[in-house]
């Protein structure tokens, strides 16, 4: 699924890279509010391929909260995230699908990542610390079940995240790393476009400065706060987020309840994944 808002120039070139997969695909477009004519984009893109699904949401939510809509009304049980300007190339959905076919007891695929268009002085190469963290806190690399991502209560969405520091897409991975089993592959996902404005041009310019972070085992840590970062509200949201995925699968793993049985979806599906029944 791509959350839309306000990019209806490179919106067509995200599309067209999912359409040209090999496997059957369904795109399901949810607009947050745009007002530069992508909401009427994704109408026409619609009429024009069943394959794409126009969702026009009435106000701005932001991100997480168009992605959380579209995969509720996604049809498949396997979905994966693009963003606006990105493309997915060519052979992944069918390297990803063909893996969760294979191995049941795998809730989601992760690939590598290809950079365009970075901009000066931001380069990066594959051997810098800071690339590992590049590469696994994005969602749109990511091919995951959709009964996974619901159960782990989808992208968080409060207001903490509406801001520079905040990435839904590394918290959720976290969730999703912990609890389940993902496979790890160099198989290249998405070319991801590098908007100068964007989230990864600032973690690298936030990053390249060793006065203000610094390299540990654990990952980059900024040593100077932001001041979303000094009110704790982010952290705290982390956490949070943390704790009702860990409470969500907690009810999977419960005895399951006489009208559940047997074929209970929920049942059924954590036994699917080698639950913890």
């Amino acid at each position: 699924m791509i959350p839309v808002y306000n990019d209806r120039l490179r919106l067509p070139r995200a599309v067209d890279s999912v359409l040209r997969q090999s496997v059957p695909v369904q795109v399901v477009l949810v607009d947050d509010g745009s007002t530069d004519g992508s909401r009427e984009l994704i109408a026409q893109m619609a009429r024009g391929d069943s394959r794409v699904v126009a969702l026009p949401l009435p106000w701005n939510r932001g991100q997480g909260f168009a992605r959380n809509i579209g995969v509720a009304v996604a049809d498949a049980q396997i979905v994966t995230f693009l963003d606006q300007d990105d493309e997915h190339l060519p052979g992944w959905y069918e390297h990803a699908v063909g893996l969760l076919h294979a191995h049941p007891d795998v809730a989601a695929v992760k690939g590598g990542i290809e950079l365009a268009d970075v901009p000066p002085g931001l380069d990066i190469s594959r051997s810098d610390p800071r690339w590992a963290a590049m590469l696994y806190s994005p969602l749109w690399n990511v091919v995951v079940r959709k009964v996974v991502y619901q159960a782990l209560g989808g992208c968080p969405t409060v207001p903490a995240y509406r801001t520079r520091e905040g990435v839904e897409d590394a918290t959720l991975v976290m969730a999703l790393t912990r609890h389940f089993k993902v496979a790890r592959r160099d198989h290249v996902a998405t070319r991801h476009y590098v908007n100068p404005d964007g989230a990864t041009a600032y973690y690298l310019r936030r990053s390249r400065d060793l006065r203000r972070s610094r390299v540990t085992p654990a990952g980059i840590e900024f040593l100077e706060q932001s001041d979303a970062e000094k009110s704790g509200a982010l952290q705290q949201a982390n956490l949070e987020f943390q704790r009702r995925a860990a409470s969500n699968l907690e009810a999977l793993q419960a005895p399951t309840p006489r009208e559940a049985e047997p074929g209970h979806w929920l049942a059924r599906t954590w036994r699917r994944l080698g639950g913890r029944e």
